[in-house]
């Protein structure tokens, strides 16, 4: 649930989010392989969205040691800091294997260095998170299992979050000792035991989901009734279409210094040489001074009927938000099928999640509110205000479950809903123009195109193919790698659109070839449309007809063209024939067939 744009308004998210990443040097070497280069597609990923998320990067269970605290068998291949361009080098171009392997793997000695690094780092960590990238069959030794298991139990107090990547090509019986480890680490909740991955662009999407930080865009009380609320979270779970993470900066052409600005308020204010106020009309010896200008005598005007009209800063603020701030109220229920076209309104909606930090006992009536909408098929409409000084809106909450793939079993999608001055009045079409068609033929065809482009949506099936240029033509550059030019995901195999019939495709959305009839819009006259339809037929003339006749070419001609020739000759046909029945009936009319 990203919302990086959006921070709360609360003093332990403050700072940036910590993560510790953990690789065990026992594993062999094609495990080892694999949680190297998703850790450096990690570093990427940070590198490509600008993030100021401190990264740690550290080998445990080797033969050496190298770190600042003289841990036994740890090797600390990145101290963690934010993602650099030199630090992204220095992890792709180290050597894991080369690090050897211990004798004995003591675990418990790893897990004090991770407090260590978090209780020494010099920035304010809004989150701390270890994540461990091993197989889950080889424990610590026997002497160490149990200071291992307190070890954890000390981490999860610190509300230091302890996850696992099982790196494997096969499923396996994990060893008891790591069920014991995922209970500690759970706070003894039931856990369920980490799935074998062995992609590393999976096992880099698992850990950037895991570090990142889940802020609330608000966290506030969702009043359901008179004297009854409950505690929510709204969360956005994208990012604006117009979010740019590269951060960008105008450069003085001469100075090849960065060029800054100030935006200041001031007013100026006339005074003697002495310093005191001028009370004259005596321009002599007064100096005019810029002093900044206060909130209190800062106005606010807007422009109604030629002239300016004032307010003052608390005025302003009444204007913008005369509802209270920082709530949101139930206005009540409608069917879930009216809610079709709102969907549509074009503004990135929030997920509603229930957070027990506001209001002890809040998700047991968020289940009750999300299980009553589903089996009504209902959605509430509320009225939201995530911030103090943004504009009410209203919003639909739709019952969901496991939103974009995420695995959040319920929730509720926030979709806004236009207010009647957001809504357009859009002049109706006449189509009294348009040619006349056979709609259950169009249906019945339009229906086979649907199905044979039919397929399983996910969430994460597309990628946007114009920064995924952007990202190759920068690290092209910035890491000297040869970096292999990114697939569309938006291009679908050519295969599949084989299996659509021509005609069928001409016949329900018209000829885009050379020859194609440019489409008139409903709105235009008579007079202009024949005009058009007499150019175009203009263009076959009797001699490249009869041509196209004898080399058997018309099937190069469009359904409208056919159509045409057959109306310049007073034959009668029905509009429902297909492109193959006009093509039979020109050439016979020219005496020939096809």
């Amino acid at each position: 649930m990203d919302s990086d744009d959006e921070i709360e308004e609360s003093s332990k998210w403050e700072g940036s989010p910590g993560t510790i990443i953990l690789i065990n040097a026992l594993e062999d070497s094609s495990t080892l392989k694999i949680a190297h280069e998703a850790t450096c597609l990690l570093m990427r990923q940070y590198l490509r969205t600008s993030s100021s998320h401190n990264v740690g990067v550290s080998i445990y269970g080797a033969e050496g040691t190298k770190t600042d605290f003289n841990t036994n068998n740890v090797i600390d291949i990145l101290p963690m800091d934010v993602p650099t361009l030199q630090r992204y080098k220095k992890l792709r171009s180290s050597d894991i294997e080369s690090f050897g392997k211990a004798k004995e793997f003591i675990f418990s000695e790893v897990l004090w260095h991770c407090s260590k690094i978090f209780k020494n780092c010099k920035k304010t960590l809004s989150s701390q998170t270890v994540i461990i990238l091993t197989k889950l069959l080889n424990p610590p030794v026997e002497t160490d299992q149990i200071r291992t298991l307190d070890r954890v139990g000390h981490l999860t107090r610190s509300q230091i979050k302890i996850s696992i990547i099982n790196i494997s090509l096969n499923s396996y019986e994990i060893n008891r000792f790591y069920g014991k480890f995922l209970t500690h680490a759970n706070k003894s909740k039931e856990y369920t035991v980490p799935e074998p991955v062995w992609d590393s662009t999976i096992i880099q999407n698992m850990m950037y989901q895991q570090s990142h930080r889940h802020l609330a865009v608000a966290k506030l009380c969702f009043e359901i009734g008179v004297g009854f609320s409950i505690g929510v979270g709204v969360y956005s779970l994208l990012y604006k279409s117009s979010h740019s993470f590269h951060k960008t900066s105008k450069i003085n052409s001469e100075t090849d210094k960065i060029v800054t600005s100030v935006t200041m308020k001031t007013k100026q204010t006339i005074t003697n040489e002495n310093g005191s106020n001028a009370g004259s009309t005596d321009d002599t010896n007064k100096t005019v001074l810029e002093v900044p200008l206060l909130d209190s005598e800062l106005l606010f005007c807007q422009e109604y009927g030629g002239e300016r009209i004032e307010f003052t800063k608390k005025e302003k603020e009444a204007i913008d938000n005369p509802f209270e701030s920082h709530t949101m109220k139930l206005l009540g229920f409608k069917p879930a099928n009216k809610m079709c076209k709102e969907k549509w309104f074009l503004k990135t909606g929030y997920f509603l999640f229930p957070s027990e930090s506001i209001i002890q006992g809040s998700t047991i009536a968020f289940k009750a509110l999300h299980r009553a909408c589903v089996e009504m098929e209902s959605i509430a409409l509320c009225m939201l205000c995530t911030r103090a000084n943004s504009k009410p809106t209203i919003v639909a909450l739709a019952p969901c479950t496991k939103p974009l793939d995420l695995p959040i079993e319920i929730g509720f999608d926030v979709i806004h809903v236009p207010f009647v001055e957001n809504v357009r009045d859009i002049p109706l079409f006449d189509d009294d123009n348009e040619t006349p068609i056979n709609k259950t033929e169009m249906d019945k065809e339009m229906k086979k195109i649907v199905k044979t482009l039919l397929f399983d949506y996910k969430a994460d099936m597309f990628e946007n193919p114009k920064l995924q240029y952007l990202y190759r033509a920068i690290e092209t550059k910035a890491l000297n790698e040869d970096i292999p030019e990114p697939i569309d995901t938006t291009m679908r195999d050519p295969e599949i659109f084989k299996t659509i019939e021509s005609d069928v495709f001409e016949e329900v959305f018209g000829s885009f070839g050379m020859l194609s009839l440019k489409r008139t819009g409903g709105q235009k006259n008579t007079e202009s449309v024949s005009i058009t339809k007499k150019v175009k037929t203009e263009d076959i003339d009797e001699i490249s007809l009869q041509e196209m006749i004898n080399n058997k070419t018309i099937k190069n001609l469009t359904v409208s063209q056919l159509k045409n020739i057959l109306k310049n000759k007073n034959i009668s046909f029905t509009n429902n024939l297909r492109k193959n029945d006009l093509i039979e009936l020109v050439y016979k009319q020219y005496g020939t067939s096809s």
